[in-house]
């Protein structure tokens, strides 16, 4: 019985072994739809865009972007989650990923996504106007202090967004009680700052740094590990005192639950071969866009940390949103 056992599992290798590998082989053998759950001209969808065309020479077949925004991105990544596992529907997300469902009703849970890559990240940058003549984090959570609070707000690109979390986690490190006042896109947030209708805002560098070489508003601080070479003269949130401010607008490759390894490894190959290329990588940190990569082990695990960073935020900042 056992010799009978042994030979029938061999056979069904040498059967299925080969058909493993064909599947491999042929993959992928027509488009691929690639959804942004984003708007059209954000940083997601132009970080897309950019490494398209190398994706679609790699692969051998044409890379689809298709933008599918709303509800902070849970309107594209709903209809990734629902796509057939077959490697030809892929989800390019952003941190929105990690904290949607804490922040809103949402029909598919995030954790059974399949991560592919983490392609890297944006750094925020605290933005004040001329009110405010804090020259530096420090400063600014020092006269906040000394003020009742929500004396000062900020504005933001809407509730759930990086802007809007990050200052509710400044709230939290710096104990302080900034008031916000969300807007529905980044550069209304901006406009509000500069015209004084608010004091300070969260912003992504790519609109940050504009706005400090024209004067119209100050940095006080990064929320990066290092100073960044294209701004040395912000200060970082530690250097200020505040390490536990950690957060930015990262981005990565999902697919939909149950899609098989060998498309999960093909695809972290491409990508991870597009963030290798020094003129995709240049083109990316001219747009203030730092390149990442590994394994989708690796993107897992941030992921799952992500996760874990945005529940404490929303829960202990008692963040609600008007569409949960």
């Amino acid at each position: 019985m056992k010799r009978l056992l042994s030979i029938f599992l061999t056979s069904c290798l040498v059967f299925v072994s080969p058909w493993i590998w064909a599947q491999d082989a042929s993959y992928p053998n027509r488009p691929i739809t690639w959804i942004v759950p984003m708007g059209a001209g954000g940083t997601s969808d132009v970080f897309a865009r950019t490494i398209q065309p190398f994706i679609t020479s790699y692969l051998g077949q044409p890379m689809i972007v298709e933008n599918k925004s709303g509800a902070n991105g849970v309107l594209g990544e709903e209809s990734g989650f629902n796509a057939k596992p077959d490697g030809y529907t892929l989800i390019f997300s952003s941190a929105s990923v990690a904290a949607n469902p804490f922040l809103r009703k949402t029909n598919y849970d995030p954790r059974k996504f399949v991560p592919v890559i983490y392609l890297g990240n944006v750094y925020l940058v605290l933005l004040a106007n001329d009110d405010v003549k804090a020259k530096n984090l420090k400063d600014f959570v020092e006269m906040a202090r000394a003020k009742p609070p929500e004396t000062y707000n900020y504005s933001s690109w809407g509730v759930g967004g990086m802007g809007h979390l990050a200052s509710e986690l400044l709230n939290l490190e710096a104990k302080i009680k900034l008031a916000h006042i969300p807007y529905k896109t980044s550069p209304e947030a901006v406009t509000a700052a500069i015209s004084g209708q608010t004091q300070v805002t969260f912003q992504t560098t790519s609109l940050a740094i504009p706005q400090i070489k024209a004067g119209r508003l100050h940095a006080l601080a990064v929320a990066a590990p290092n100073r960044l070479p294209d701004a040395p003269d912000i200060p970082t949130v530690s250097e200020m005192g505040f390490p536990g401010i950690k957060i930015d607008t990262w981005f990565g490759i999902f697919l939909p639950p149950n899609t098989p390894r060998y498309i999960v490894d093909r695809l972290n190959k491409a990508f991870q071969a597009a963030l290798n290329d020094p003129e995709i990588r240049a083109k990316l940190e001219s747009k203030g866009v730092y390149p990442k990569g590994g394994t989708p082990e690796d993107f897992q695990s941030y992921f799952q940390s992500e996760m874990r960073k945005f529940n404490r935020i929303v829960t202990e900042a008692k963040i609600e949103s008007d569409t949960k």
